[in-house]
């Protein structure tokens, strides 16, 4: 702690995408875990580009905590920008956080022993899914770079509900059509080198969507249990996927599991840390507490950067 105490942290909140109240609510809770701490920090609560972007933000800081969602915080924009004016700052290099960023594209950086849902492309003229074979009986359809399961919708393999889950999609840019996995919704943490244990994620409509996650109280969660053999398998993909987009510090990877394999969905480089967030419940199953979560990211970041003081 003898490093840290010595920092000067801000922690960055708000921002300018759909997220950004979500994004307040963590920044505010990393910001007070700092604090309970004793460790010098401010809350900064970011309103446009222009404030995001500005050296006079981030006077006098050493270290950044970034919790902005979405564009600025998690497309890469931000960390490059920090790389260049030298300011240190949580999770991954720009170049990892661009990679991963755009759930589509972001698939071609994986290995090929990842498994992830088939892909397909809709012919507008024809009403009819390019790709599809007669076991797609269900697909998903979501935003490229939107995060919190906003604009996503699971429909049945039939053209007016893909069309209206396409105008729900495209509210948000562009769109991307996969196929819909059977299986249980799983997420696995990494800090460090550390992985949590995965938690299985229990909506209680059946969909993790905005709602089940932010809003619903009977959204279940709990540590996922697993053989022996597929524990180790879960923990050897997520070193491979963050090793394939070159992610450090911090991360968080959302998964299906059909009960046979593991299909990557999307990684986060910049995951919520409220009191519904997944990354903290990951660390409580380990028995490592909000504050102490807090602190490890950060010391994971400064390990990874190998940063000077």
């Amino acid at each position: 702690m003898e490093k840290i105490e010595k920092i000067k942290f801000g922690v960055l909140g708000g921002g300018y995408s759909n997220e950004k109240n979500i994004s307040l609510k963590s920044a505010k809770a990393v910001n007070e875990a700092f604090f309970n701490e004793g460790l010098k920090s401010k809350l900064i609560e970011i309103h446009d580009k222009t404030q995001l972007f500005s050296k006079s933000t981030y006077k006098g800081l050493d270290f950044v905590f970034i919790l902005i969602h979405g564009a600025g915080g998690e497309d890469g924009e931000l960390q490059n920008f920090f790389e260049e004016i030298c300011l240190n700052y949580s999770g991954s290099n720009s170049s990892a956080c661009e990679k991963t960023f755009d759930k589509n594209s972001s698939k071609k950086y994986l290995s090929r022993e990842i498994l992830t849902p088939k892909q397909y492309d809709w012919d507008d003229s024809k009403k009819i899914l390019i790709g599809q074979d007669k076991k797609t009986k269900k697909v998903v359809i979501k935003p490229t770079k939107e995060g919190s399961s906003i604009g996503v919708s699971i429909v049945e393999n039939d053209t007016q509900q893909i069309e209206e889950g396409i105008r729900e999609a495209k509210k948000y840019g562009q769109f991307m059509i996969e196929e819909f996995i059977e299986g249980k919704e799983i997420t696995i943490a990494m800090v460090g080198e550390d992985i949590f244990p995965a938690v299985e994620i229990i909506p209680d409509d059946g969909f993790y969507d905005f709602n089940s996650k932010y809003n619903s109280k009977n959204t279940s969660y709990k540590k996922a249990i697993f053989e022996p053999s597929r524990e180790k398998e879960l923990i050897k993909y997520s070193k491979i996927i963050n090793k394939d987009f070159g992610c450090t510090g911090w991360s968080r990877i959302d998964l299906i599991d059909d009960g046979k394999g593991f299909y990557f969905l999307e990684l986060n480089t910049v995951p919520g840390m409220t009191d519904s967030s997944l990354v903290p419940k990951a660390a409580s199953f380990a028995g490592v507490e909000f504050n102490q979560l807090v602190i490890k990211i950060v010391q994971s970041s400064l390990d990874k950067k190998d940063i000077k003081m």
